[in-house]
């Protein structure tokens, strides 16, 4: 790697490294020589020799009504990657502060068999008692299905909690017992787009309920921008959906 290449790693831009080199070699001298090495334009060095000035990286002194420049030694250079480094490691505390605030929590957990999927419906209802709402599609009727009469029982709860809820049934399913039974607003899309995974989506909450496994299984998945990518997954389809 070359000077130069190093010099714009540590923070300098090409014309400021190309201008600090030049000034190393020719030690301190007027504008002329820095213009002829670096080929830059007269208005561009003058502006970069005042800012490397700033920097502290060059100094200059009036001799005879001419200014004349000098580069500041190169070990200045490790006094300057000193004090960025001061400066970064005053302000980690917050960054890493601001980083992990950013960092949305997750968690996953399964419940396996009829008594664990049941302890999960329960937890909706307690989570979102009284006038809460979720979103439910992938509804093949196999909740009913597998989970017997405590089915009825979640929908008098939900109906006595005022619990809304939108849900995506097949078209096939428009007139059956299932869907006059369940306590929510109903759309319908077409059969082939049936599938056995039920999905719930509430607060910062997804549940995906999969019927067919022996025994069944629930996963819950607890994040903000998880639930939040379901949900308007949900909205797309909604929007398609027939009533």
């Amino acid at each position: 790697m070359s000077e130069r290449e190093v010099l714009e790693e540590l923070g300098f831009t090409p014309a400021e490294a190309a201008i600090y080199l030049a000034l190393l070699e020719t030690g301190s001298t007027l504008t002329g020589p820095v213009i002829k090495k670096t080929k830059l334009h007269r208005g561009t060095v003058y502006q970069i020799l005042q800012r490397l000035e700033e920097k502290g990286l060059v100094s200059s002194v009036i001799k005879g009504k001419k200014q004349y420049f000098e580069a500041a030694p190169p070990e200045h250079l490790l006094d300057l990657l000193k004090s960025k480094e001061d400066k970064l490691s005053g302000i980690m505390p917050m960054l890493k502060a601001k980083n992990n605030a950013s960092k949305e929590k997750q968690r996953v957990t399964v419940y396996t068999g009829v008594k664990g999927i049941r302890t999960v419906m329960d937890r909706i209802l307690e989570d979102l008692t009284p006038r809460g709402s979720y979103y439910d599609f992938g509804v093949s009727g196999l909740f009913r299905e597998v989970m017997g009469p405590y089915w009825e029982l979640w929908q008098r709860r939900k109906r006595k909690s005022n619990i809304k809820s939108m849900v995506i049934f097949t078209e096939e399913q428009r007139r059956s017992s299932l869907v006059k039974e369940y306590f929510g607003e109903a759309r319908f899309h077409p059969k082939e787009f049936q599938s056995v995974t039920d999905t719930i989506i509430y607060n910062d909450t997804v549940v995906l309920f999969i019927w067919t496994a022996k025994p069944p299984v629930a996963i819950v998945i607890e994040n903000k921008e998880n639930a939040l990518s379901y949900k308007n997954q949900f909205m797309f389809m909604w929007k398609f959906a027939k009533k």
